[in-house]
């Protein structure tokens, strides 16, 4: 909170505002100096106005000064130093500075100093010194509570704070009447209080005024609601406030000491965390800091009263059934007020620890004893024993399975009863050791009962239909298993996601179940990540172990939406005090929690609001209420020291006459925190001119002569600041010097010129062309004239600091067009001389420039025509006459070496007997030939052209006689000729082989042909080439294709087939007549029979006949016999016949016997 000085044209009010600061609340303290020199002040006489002294209450003070003048025109700067003479606040600006304000902290005497210009001129330099001095201690509290018929003294300031006595109070109340003016008051009326105090300086003015405020209001009435009066072991108890106030809660048992238990408006305690049975007093205690006579305290009364307990001691059986004379003996272990039988009438009472009682007249069968104390109870199970038992209940138990694991927990045990004597019609009872009927069913004709049940102790009891009943007198032990213990909250309220981790002193594993039935097993401490709401179930296990058993667990999850929260600035005043604001956008506050935290992450605010006194990163933090919290990161904000004043500086351009202008560039140290810039211009009478088309500008452009001056401000409306951060000002002439540099004034082009400005000054052009296009170019750079018409050379040096203003020059462009051309060939001569055109379309020869140079770049020619008996690299370049030489290339052309000559040579293949044509074909390189001519001379010299061949680099000869070819270039000049004469050939000489030939492929045997002797030989079986040699011996079975060609080259073709024949054969006759020539005997053999032995034998063994033959040809015949032996016929009858034959490239040997029959 803060008050300026307001100041009208005419008259300036001073009210000096102080504020003391102590625990966030501002508490005023005023002087008001100004009726004596309101009159004496004029506005345009700037001085510094404010207190001479100011006194510190608690800590520190905040003070005002005034600086008067005309805040519309002046800039203020402001100094402040400390007793040590340290510059603890500078500040420079307008209007907004006029009136500063400042916090002293350090008792001793400032310096204020204040300079003050206008319109840039210094006018005012003006000092105050202002002395601090300690005020008094306040000791008024802003609030208290007191009791019913309480007075209470309350104090303004101690009373050993200096200069006490000079102190001048004044007590009002909330309607502003005075009640007290000491330093005391003493009141027992609730209502709103104030108390002034100050001293009179010398001059009789009021020194140090300060005012406090207090309040005093009922202490709270309240009362405690117990829910119960008197309790038992193991029982739960709550106590509530009403209304609910918040206090300590303690307990204190008749005769102990008090215990605290814990800070509330209510608790939940066991009473297990008592200090065992007994009385006891349960207190709520209100504190009252401010004011200690008044405290408040209630307290309820709680009886402890410990658990009644017993045994059994015997039991009498019953005689018979339904008889009531079996009895239980019970000794008392505590204190018991009465006993009772449950289901009977049979009781005892008042028993001391150690009595013995009877409880008789019971019939037999199992029993719960209970026993009271107080409102506490105990009970536990008993049996009365059948003596002559009927046999129909005769029973035994059997088969005892204890407790199993399952997948999720544990399967109950059991045990079965077996009716000893047949069956049974009636019911069975099963309680546990505390009485509790844990099983109860009828029975219809059994001989068996099966009774599933947890583990544990149990007693059975058996009826018949007439209720005759027959208990076991021992207890059945049913074996347990025990289960893994582990903990989860029954119910979860989740905002997006929650990391749940069961809790457990074992080394357990856990399985989610979720909603959709999935499921994650995790080890112990790992979280469950909970996002979807609905029901879960979590399975707690010890894993490869079964002695004990799964435990699985039920619990709800609710999904509680995320705050959606901003933290945003929305105040800033001029002196750096900001508020933020926790935005929630429309959501309840008091649905949420808020937690800032400062740079530190110490917390330093839990409302909606926040208002910094540090600087650095900030967190805020918004969480739903009664919610785990939500995973989302605090949202951070920086919250920068403030910036209340900034730098201001100025860069600017010469003012020139030819303009643009001077370029004026504003820059700050802090521009980031500047919103808006105001421009204004003194002219040299002292006239302002606003200058509005400039505003919020860092750069601007100026025309005008004059004091310049610009304002910065930090305007934000949002956040109600509206701050002027600094001021500055400087003065601009226009410049009469120019720079230097030289253009032509006029020029005659080839459709364009590179042109450079003459200059030894860093400048740049910016040129203006005749169709209204503007380009830059650098100092040294060219620009290209291309079009007709005027330029504009604008001649400038970009240096800011460069002394010389802007030149204009204009230059007059004639442009002149290219002229098309191109070097052609326009004749060739057969000694190799050459000439060229250069080809200029429909351009006057006489309006051109015709330049011919060789490879080496030296002219060789100046007219439009150019003969050349040299060969290599030439050019041609052709310019307008009369301009300046176009921007173009010579066009480069190649003359080559002419060729003369070609070495040509005729090809020409035989004219065979059968053929009916020859080739004949060229050889020579073509590349420079044009045409092919062939001739023909018949025997009889005549020669004919053969105009069809012509072009062609083959033909074909027909007829005998001599071929010529001759060869021209593009100029029918003969580069090379040749001849051959052709006559047809008469050799008679053809290849000679068999039609078929037998092979053994599976024995590589086969005949080699010799078919003549040829030139070369080509062996084909079906389309393959299987040989060139001259003999070949086919493998293959099929048809064979050989072709051979002739000294002369003339081909012959023959064809012949193969058959596979891999069988040594020999063929004789069965029957010779001798002297018959047509009947005699001869052998036969194919071509696989090498070698053979031929014997004939009569019936005694005799050889009559004998032949051998070792060099058999293929198919041969051989060993011719007539039947005779020693020259006579032999007689008739059959003869044995021995045939030994072989192959020797194989290696095999045969023989064959036989007989032979010779006849008449």
């Amino acid at each position: 909170m803060y008050s300026r000085l307001l100041k009208s044209s005419a008259l300036a009010i001073l009210f000096a505002l102080v504020f003391f600061i102590s625990k966030g609340e501002l508490l005023r303290y005023s002087t008001n100096n100004a009726t004596s020199i309101v009159g004496e002040i004029h506005a345009n006489d700037p001085e510094i106005i404010g207190p001479d002294k100011l006194c510190i209450v608690f800590g520190s003070i905040i003070g005002d000064f005034f600086g008067a003048g005309e805040a519309s025109t002046d800039v203020y700067s402001w100094k402040i130093f400390d007793p040590a003479d340290q510059l603890v606040f500078e500040g420079t600006g307008g209007a907004g500075f006029q009136t500063i304000s400042y916090t002293f902290s350090t008792i001793g005497v400032h310096r204020i100093e204040l300079v003050v210009h206008r319109a840039g001129v210094l006018i005012k330099e003006d000092q105050k010194e202002v002395e601090l001095i300690q005020g008094p201690t306040p000791l008024l509290k802003p609030a208290y509570a007191i009791c019913a018929g309480q007075e209470l003294e309350l104090l303004a300031i101690d009373p050993a704070s200096p200069g006490f006595s000079d102190y001048i109070f004044n007590w009002t109340d909330e309607l502003g009447n005075t009640i007290s003016t000491s330093n005391s008051l003493k009141t027992g009326t609730t209502g709103n209080y104030s108390v002034s105090f100050h001293f009179l300086n010398q001059n009789g003015d009021p020194e140090c005024e300060t005012q406090l405020m207090t309040k005093l209001s009922a202490s709270s009435t309240f009362t405690i609601s117990a829910s119960e009066s008197s309790t038992c072991p193991n029982q739960q108890l709550s106590f509530t406030s009403s209304p609910e106030v918040i206090g300590d809660w303690s307990y204190e048992k008749s005769g102990g000491p008090r215990t605290f238990i814990k800070s509330g408006s209510s608790i939940n305690i066991s009473s297990d965390e008592l200090d065992g049975a007994g009385d006891y007093k349960i207190f709520l205690t209100l504190g009252n800091a401010e004011n200690p006579q008044c405290v408040q305290e209630k307290s309820v009364d709680l009886t402890f009263t410990p658990r009644p307990d017993f045994e059994f001691v015997g039991a009498i059986p019953s005689s018979g059934c339904l008889n009531p004379d079996g009895a239980i003996q019970i000794r008392a272990l505590t204190q018991i007020d009465q006993l009772l039988v449950d289901g009977t009438s049979v009781s005892g009472s008042g028993l001391a620890p150690g009595d013995i009682v009877d409880l008789s007249g019971l019939k037999s069968g199992t029993y719960t004893v209970i026993g009271t104390l107080g409102s506490c109870i105990n009970t536990l199970a008993t049996v009365i024993p059948l003596d002559n038992s009927p046999n129909q209940l005769e029973f035994e138990v059997t088969d005892i399975q204890p407790e199993i694991c399952t997948e999720t927990g544990k399967q109950d045990g059991s045990f079965t009863i077996r009716i000893v004597n047949g069956s049974l019609t009636g019911s069975y009872k099963v309680i546990n050791e505390r009485g509790g009927i844990i099983r109860s069913s009828p029975v219809t004709n059994q001989s068996e009962i099966l009774i599933d049940i947890p583990g544990g102790l149990y007693f059975f009891e058996l009826f018949d239909e007439d209720i005759c009943s027959l208990p076991k007198n021992d207890k059945i032990e049913v074996p347990s298993l025990e289960q893994v213990e582990f903990s989860i909250p029954t119910s979860l309220s989740v905002c997006q996601s929650y990391e749940l981790i069961p809790e457990s002193s074992q080394a357990l594993e856990f399985t989610l179940i979720f909603p959709d039935l999935s499921e994650q097993t995790k080890a112990l401490n790992e979280p469950f990540t909970l996002t979807e709401a609905g029901d879960y179930k979590v399975k707690g296990f010890l894993p490869n172990q079964s002695a004990i058993c799964p435990t699985l667990k039920e619990f709800t999850v609710t999904l509680v939406e995320p705050v959606t929260f901003e933290p945003k600035l929305i105040s800033e005043d001029c002196f750096g005090n900001r508020t933020y604001q926790a935005d929630i956008f429309g959501i309840d506050p008091s649905t949420v929690t808020f937690t800032w935290y400062n740079d530190d992450d110490e917390i330093v605010g839990n409302g909606e609001f926040l208002f910094p006194t540090s600087f650095g990163e900030f967190k805020l933090d918004v969480q739903p209420a009664g919610s785990a919290a939500c995973p989302i990161p605090p949202k951070t904000i920086m919250i920068e020291k403030p910036v209340l004043s900034v730098d201001l500086d100025f860069t600017y351009s010469k003012l020139c006459e030819l303009g643009p202008g001077s370029i004026i560039t504003l820059t700050s140290d802090r521009p980031d925190v500047i919103t808006d810039i105001i421009w204004r211009r003194f002219d040299q009478d002292g006239n302002i001119e606003n200058l509005p088309e400039f505003d919020d500008k860092y750069k601007i452009t100026v025309t005008e002569a004059g004091i310049y001056e610009a304002s910065a401000f930090s305007i934000i409306p949002a956040i109600g600041k509206d701050c002027e951060l600094g001021r500055n000002s400087f003065e601009i002439e226009v410049s009469p010097d120019r720079v230097v540099f030289d253009v032509p004034s006029e020029l005659a082009i080839c459709e364009s010129y590179e042109l450079t400005p003459s200059t030894n000054q860093n400048l740049v052009f910016d040129i203006a062309q005749p169709n209204g296009t503007t380009v830059s170019i650098s100092a040294g750079e060219a620009i290209t004239l291309d079009q007709q018409g005027t330029y504009s050379f604008f001649g400038y040096n970009p240096d800011f600091d460069a002394p010389l203003c802007p030149e204009i020059k204009l230059v007059e462009v004639n442009i002149f067009q290219k002229i098309t051309f191109s070097p052609v060939l326009v004749e060739e001569k057969c000694s190799g001389e050459k000439t060229y055109i250069a080809e200029i379309g429909n351009t006057d020869p006489s309006d051109a420039v015709f330049t011919w140079t060789n490879n080496a770049g030296n002219i060789i020619g100046t007219d439009q025509f150019l003969t050349l008996n040299s060969y290599g690299s030439f050019a041609l370049d052709v310019q307008p006459k009369g301009s300046f030489p176009c921007d173009q290339k010579a066009i480069e052309f190649e003359v080559e070496v002419p060729v003369l000559a070609v070495v040509t040579s005729l090809i020409a293949e035989p004219l065979c007997p059968d053929a009916s044509s020859a080739a004949l074909r060229v050889e020579a390189d073509l590349e420079e030939v044009s045409t092919i001519e062939w001739w023909f001379t018949d025997p009889n010299g005549v020669e004919i052209l053969l105009s069809s061949e012509n072009g062609k680099a083959e033909i074909l000869a027909i007829n005998e006689g001599t071929y010529e070819v001759r060869l021209l270039n593009q100029v029918r000049c003969l580069l090379g000729y040749d001849k051959a004469l052709i006559l047809r050939s008469s050799d008679s000489v053809r290849p000679e082989v068999e039609e078929s030939y037998q092979v053994c492929p599976q024995f590589d045997i086969s005949p080699s042909i010799n078919p003549g002797q040829f030139a070369s030989y080509e062996w084909y079986f079906g389309d393959n080439l299987e040989s060139t040699s001259p003999i070949f011996k086919p493998l293959s079975i099929g048809d064979y294709r050989l072709i051979v060609y002739s000294e002369e080259g003339c081909a012959y073709q023959t064809n012949f087939t193969t058959e596979e024949e891999c069988e040594l054969k020999v063929i004789y006759p069965n029957a010779v007549q001798p002297g018959n020539p047509d009947k005699e005997f001869l052998l036969y053999t194919n071509y696989l029979i090498d070698e053979l032995d031929l014997v004939i034998l009569n019936k005694w063994g005799q050889v009559v006949f004998q032949c051998s033959e070792t060099n058999l040809i293929s198919e041969a015949s051989t060993c011719f016999w007539d039947g005779t032996f020693n020259g006579k016929a032999i007689p008739n009858g059959t003869y044995a016949l021995r045939l030994n034959f072989k192959n020797h490239a194989q290696n095999i040997s045969q023989s064959e016997f036989g007989s032979i029959l010779i006849i008449e």
